[in-house]
């Protein structure tokens, strides 16, 4: 997953505007895949999974995409039937390997970023990857892709991206309740995006039973609150600030400053945009830098999860942005190579911090947080700021470290 998300092919607006602002990505265990357990049905399935790109005759864009596509619905309803024969999808449907078995993945407008575990509040979408559509998305993604080809080659590619998208959440929703998945996919695909599943989607299941026993009046949270508990262990980031159930939104076994100051924090996170307008004002990507007055510091990703109405599209993003519908995840750690701002807080204003961003209703007011906490360009201790958020990496997760890109930083 890193390596395309990370890679060339999702650089760039037009390269990210088919995926949402963040989801969960889940794995399908070996054991239940058909393609791996059945030779029968690998044999028909295997001539339907060719991948565009290779031929990049510009006037043959169209023609092509038709092509794959149809063989994609072709393998998609060859898929939905077999599966209809084979037991009810459960718990055990999912793969627990390892802490690789649950991803969180940020869309920050023209870049991505992956993260292990299950970040932030439940999402509108989740994935969920056979090894068809893993080995898809790595070699049409990564392995083939071409930096330097045609617009042919970048259009087929992206395209074709689109239907990837499509067929993880349809089989997602083969783990909701057969009843409840029309509902699903109408909430994901709003306006214009029904038009799109009627052009270029092959029809879901909404017939075969899962075996999951979900709360009727809202499954897909539920699924997630069953999957946190049960796979507990395997996820790597546990995340009391943004999913807070109880009076406690603060990590355990931390620093009792920081304690409170995610307390506060959290009265950020999981709020739309219609009654938190401070979200209007922020870029994807602001970096929180904590202060105790022990000397420790901790930093924190405040990401803005932009909504539309669907993202079945290349273009026309801003046609289907629902700003109201905006929210911010809140989570300790440098979620984004592109870090586009920086708030330097000392822990015991941080109360006043969160007071204030609540009351920022206009541009007026946010700039007055900015030059109370706001580290700009100008500021003079600009660079000791940004270079100790890769010190912070190289302090937290080494295996991470790198060079943050300051290209896309901000100067509110």
């Amino acid at each position: 997953m890193r390596t395309f998300i990370r890679g060339p092919v999702c650089r760039g607006q037009i390269a990210t505007d088919v995926i949402r602002d963040n989801f969960w990505a889940l794995f399908q265990a070996p054991e239940h895949d058909l393609y791996i357990v059945d030779p029968n049905y690998r044999g028909q399935a295997t001539p339907l999974l060719a991948m565009p790109g290779q031929n990049d005759d510009v006037g043959s864009v169209l023609s092509l995409w038709h092509d794959y596509r149809d063989k994609r619905n072709e393998y998609e309803a060859l898929r939905r039937d077999n599966y209809a024969d084979a037991p009810a999808p459960s718990w055990s449907t999912l793969w627990a390997g390892n802490d690789n078995a649950l991803l969180t993945i940020f869309r920050h407008f023209d870049s991505a970023s992956v993260n292990k575990g299950l970040i932030g509040d439940v999402p509108q979408t989740m994935w969920l990857f056979d090894f068809p559509l893993l080995e898809r998305t790595y070699y049409q993604l990564a392995v083939n892709f071409d930096v330097f080809g045609n617009v042919s080659h970048q259009a087929q590619t992206r395209l074709y991206f689109d239907l990837i998208r499509n067929g993880a959440e349809q089989n997602f929703l083969r783990l909701m309740p057969a009843d409840s998945r029309d509902g699903y996919l109408d909430d994901w695909y709003q306006s214009g995006g029904k038009f799109k599943m009627w052009l270029d989607y092959e029809a879901i299941d909404n017939d075969k039973p899962t075996a999951l026993k979900l709360d009727e009046k809202d499954p897909k949270r539920d699924f997630a609150m069953q999957l946190l508990a049960r796979y507990g262990e395997l996820n790597a980031r546990p995340d009391p600030i943004n999913r807070c159930d109880g009076a406690y939104c603060s990590r355990p076994n931390i620093d009792p400053a920081l304690q409170s100051a995610e307390q506060a924090l959290s009265r950020l996170t999981s709020r739309p945009a219609a009654g938190l307008k401070v979200i209007d004002q922020l870029p994807e990507a602001t970096m929180l830098r904590i202060e105790t007055t022990s000397g420790k510091r901790e930093v924190y990703s405040l990401l803005r999860n932009r909504a539309h109405s669907n993202v079945a599209f290349l273009l026309g993003e801003s046609l289907r942005y629902q700003p109201g519908l905006d929210t911010l995840t809140l989570f300790p750690g440098v979620l984004s190579s592109y870090p586009n701002f920086m708030f330097n807080i000392p822990a015991e204003q941080v109360p006043a911090f969160v007071e204030a961003m609540e009351n920022a209703r206009d541009a007026h007011r946010f700039e007055q947080i900015v030059e109370r906490w706001g580290i700009r360009r100008s500021h003079p201790q600009f660079w000791f700021y940004f270079h100790d958020l890769s010190q912070y990496v190289h302090e937290t997760d080494p295996v991470e470290e790198g060079v943050l890109d300051m290209n896309r930083y901000q100067n509110l």
